[in-house]
């Protein structure tokens, strides 16, 4: 777990995972009070969505939204201000659709003034900027929202539909704050988890005029229930059922040795066929994600930590600001391997990220006591 509360695994999940959880609606999480690590979350990129910084602008100064903090400094105009934005989107006429259409450059700014629709991300990216231009730490959260209960055996399924994205607000004494801004929008998309359906395809429309919606639900749950109950035989594979799965291959009267020598072989056939999957899947990762891997891990080694989602050329940034001239050669290598990756990929693109693998392992990185 990160200090961010995300879990992340080592390699893609791509099989069928138990694993066990406790939830805790009412919690908090975060710093009480300010401190320089949220600095990050009020960043924006220069050059963008001017008229959404000048909304910004409009709702801090205005003395019935936010307080003169010079009267009251101990006030915290925060809670004020995202009720204010919050309000802004019940009555502003905006709308959640599906088919928002493309955004261009500007996507905060198309989305408060020109378009006023979108679905979760566009509500939430807008939402999180416009936090941040009034310098309030924000952050935009994806995950899942509601599920469907199965009528045949009872258990419950999350899809890609009820994927969600909403934000968190930093607030003084209280930490991260969920805000959806969604549920202003479309209180009955995050209220009762209703689901928008995306246009039907040309097999879909055509089964829904032989088959009745009722019944392909319950064939789908049907079949669902099977695949559950499948799933839940093979994870909870219970030394009865070890011994029943014996007798069921010849076993007339199964032992311990009978077991261990199954177990044997399926271990050696699973190896055999661990070690081709992995040989196989490692020719799939692509070569500049392990390249830039290679060069976060030994940054990681000379005292400089990164997120993995940090780009190359933000990468450079912070490697210039903590070692300075020392690590010049590494920061303009960064930004030739982001210009590789976002170019126009020549011909000899190949020849080219093989230059940039010779060349890093030539640099001149910097010691872990080297500093600005």
């Amino acid at each position: 777990m990160t200090d961010d509360l995300q879990w992340l695994t080592s390699r893609p999940i791509t099989d069928v995972t138990r694993y066990q959880a406790t939830s805790y609606p009412q919690f908090r999480h975060g710093p009480d009070t300010a401190t320089p690590a949220l600095r990050a979350y009020t960043e924006l990129p220069a050059g963008f969505n001017p008229r959404t910084l000048a909304l910004a602008q409009e709702l801090r100064s205005d003395p019935r939204i936010a307080p003169n903090p010079a009267r009251d400094p101990d006030l915290d105009a925060t809670p004020a201000l995202v009720n204010a934005a919050l309000a802004r989107l019940r009555t502003g006429g905006y709308r959640y659709t599906l088919e928002p259409g493309v955004y261009g450059q500007h996507t905060a700014d198309e989305f408060w003034f020109d378009r006023k629709e979108g679905f979760c991300e566009h509500i939430a990216s807008a939402f999180v900027v416009l936090m941040r231009a009034m310098e309030i730490p924000a952050r935009i959260v994806t995950g899942y929202q509601g599920g469907e209960r199965n009528a045949v055996d009872g258990y419950w399924t999350v899809r890609q539909s009820d994927a969600h994205a909403w934000a968190e607000v930093w607030m003084a004494g209280r930490g991260w704050v969920r805000v959806d801004p969604t549920s202003a929008v479309a209180p009955g998309r995050t209220g009762a988890f209703e689901r928008l359906q995306s246009p039907r395809g040309a097999l879909a429309t055509a089964m829904g005029t032989v088959m009745s919606p009722g019944l392909v639900q319950n064939l789908r749950a049907m079949w669902e229930a099977v695949n559950n109950g499948w799933n839940q035989w093979v994870l909870n594979y219970t030394q009865s059922r070890q011994l029943n799965l014996l007798k069921a291959l010849g076993f007339e009267s199964p032992s311990w040795q009978d077991l261990v020598t199954a177990l044997g072989a399926l271990v050696g056939l699973a190896a055999l066929c661990g070690a081709g999957w992995t040989l196989w899947e490692r020719s799939q990762h692509d070569p500049w994600l392990r390249l830039l891997a290679r060069a976060r891990q030994r940054l990681a080694q000379s005292g400089l930590t990164l997120p993995d989602t940090l780009p190359p050329r933000a990468m450079a940034h912070r490697v210039q600001a903590q070692f300075g001239d020392a690590a010049q050669g590494v920061a303009d290598w960064l930004l030739r391997l982001e210009q590789w990756r976002y170019a126009a990929q020549p011909e000899n693109a190949a020849h080219q990220l093989g230059a940039l693998r010779r060349e890093f392992r030539t640099l001149s990185w910097p010691a872990a006591t080297a500093r600005r």
